[in-house]
């Protein structure tokens, strides 16, 4: 079973960042390049915490057992910020949505999470966590230049509920 820890989105927020989806991907149909990007469905929007891969049933037991205990992190409000690309330069590959706020509050949860899945028998992390959306992934026949979608992207204003 492929498994991953991540933070779902309110109605409201879904809401207004599929708004936003919507209108990115109108703006890339009219700069003549629809297919370029494959949009992740507003149901399926999430913050990632760790991908953990594919696991045995024994692993999922020991991961519901390891999140089931209360958290020591409290809730927390986020603001969403702009859009950008992953990687930050070269060939894009995911189209992403960034934390205005609420960031410090997803790395403390993050790292709890973290120490959680150790004392469970996973590996630490080894990539550098960034809290982000991720909106769609670049198909591997991009009808536009990276540094051109770059520049879409930089015009985009998202709304940021």
């Amino acid at each position: 079973m492929r498994l991953f820890a991540a933070i779902d989105l309110d109605a409201s927020a879904r809401a207004v960042v599929a708004a936003s989806l919507d209108a990115l991907a109108a703006r890339l149909v009219g700069a003549g390049t629809p297919s370029s990007v494959r949009w992740v469905r507003p149901e399926q929007l999430h913050f990632t915490l760790r991908f953990l891969g594919e696991v045995s049933a024994q692993e999922v037991t020991s991961v519901r057992r390891a999140l089931s205990v209360p958290w020591t992190t409290g809730a927390f409000d986020v603001r969403l910020a702009g859009v950008g690309l992953f990687p930050f330069s070269g060939e894009p590959r995911v189209v992403w949505q960034g934390l205005a706020e609420g960031r410090n509050h997803m790395v403390t949860l993050k790292t709890e999470l973290d120490r959680r899945l150790v004392a469970a028998g996973f590996g630490p992390e080894a990539r550098r966590f960034r809290a982000h959306l991720t909106l769609g992934r670049v198909n591997r026949k991009i009808a536009v230049s990276g540094p051109d979608l770059r520049t879409m992207l930089s015009q985009h204003e998202p709304e940021t509920a």
